[in-house]
């Protein structure tokens, strides 16, 4: 059995003028994503699903070094791209599966029937429709932010600008803003993916705007938000 193209993952956390400062560098020596709108941005909605006893987010709160994720994702609120994605976390190693669904079956789903996925015959649909059924898989959280996104072909590397990060509630409309609330404030996550090869060049450039190395995890960090908002508890915890 092939093994998985595991990815590195590096985030960092940077402030307004950071963020402007290094998105400035980076834009003149890489070209951007070519989902990228005429401000060179795109909105991104994702929505978060977790088991009965929330295992995803217990997990990433209790520091499990092996982990996954999944979720409904989708661009500027459009619904003619809707992706089913797992997201596998191994450390700094990352590994996402996806697979494009239909606006029924993505509404379905957000209503509590997985019914429609077991048509698609896919590794990644069976396996939802599994924890489904066994783990009362259900969306929790609604994950907005405005994305950046550069690109440089050697290693498959993507280093992206992710801002006006917002949380909303599970059940929120999914194809208009709805009611969502404010995360980080002004500041900027920066992500950086690659397969084994990163640039020496963009490495000195990136650490030329040196942000605080974190391992935030959007999905958390909204969730937590969310839970304060609503003044639920999940493992005695906010």
């Amino acid at each position: 059995m092939p093994q998985k193209p595991y990815r590195q993952e590096i985030k960092q956390l940077l402030s307004p003028a950071q963020a402007l400062l290094l998105q400035q560098r980076v834009s003149a020596v890489l070209p951007m994503d070519e989902h990228s709108g005429g401000d060179g941005s795109y909105l991104i909605r994702s929505i978060y699903f977790d088991t009965f006893d929330d295992r995803s987010y217990t997990e990433k709160e209790a520091g499990v070094s092996e982990r996954e994720k999944i979720r409904i994702r989708f661009y500027n609120y459009q619904n003619d791209v809707i992706k089913l994605e797992r997201k596998e976390k191994r450390e700094k190693l990352i590994y996402k599966e996806s697979l494009s669904i239909s606006k029924r079956t993505a509404e379905a789903m957000l209503g509590g029937d997985y019914s429609t996925l077991p048509a698609y015959q896919n590794a990644l649909s069976d396996y939802v429709y599994g924890l489904a059924c066994s783990s009362g898989l259900h969306p929790v959280v609604v994950v907005d932010y405005v994305r950046k996104a550069f690109v440089y072909p050697a290693g498959n590397v993507r280093i992206t600008f992710d801002s006006a990060l917002q949380a909303g509630a599970g059940d929120l409309p999914p194809w208009q803003a709805g009611e969502l609330y404010d995360v980080l404030g002004g500041d900027t996550i920066l992500e950086i993916k690659f397969n084994q090869y990163f640039p020496v060049y963009l490495e000195q450039l990136l650490a030329s705007v040196p942000g605080e190395t974190t391992a935030l995890s959007k999905y958390t960090l909204c969730r937590q938000n969310l839970l304060r908002k609503q003044g639920n508890y999940i493992g005695g915890r906010l």
